[in-house]
């Protein structure tokens, strides 16, 4: 395995870390600030905030894995 593609990975995997709790948490207060009214958990079986943290944190995860990524290739580019 090469230095860009071993870079690559490790920064896939610190992106999808670090995009799994940023999204988890902004999807938290998103969802306690304007889904904390609703009766979401009769439809649906979720509270208004535990939906919206789980989809944040998945969002959060795909993107930041992709652009940790990116940037970890940016990195290595740039030095080498």
């Amino acid at each position: 395995m090469n230095k860009i593609s071993l870079s690559r990975v490790i920064g896939a995997f610190i992106g999808f870390v670090a995009g799994s709790i940023g999204g988890a948490f902004l999807g938290l207060v998103v969802g306690g600030t304007f889904l904390g009214g609703l009766d979401i958990y009769e439809s649906t079986g979720f509270e208004g905030y535990e939906l919206t943290a789980y989809i944040g944190a998945i969002i959060g995860a795909i993107v930041m894995t992709i652009a940790g990524a990116e940037f970890a290739r940016r990195i290595v580019d740039k030095k080498g």
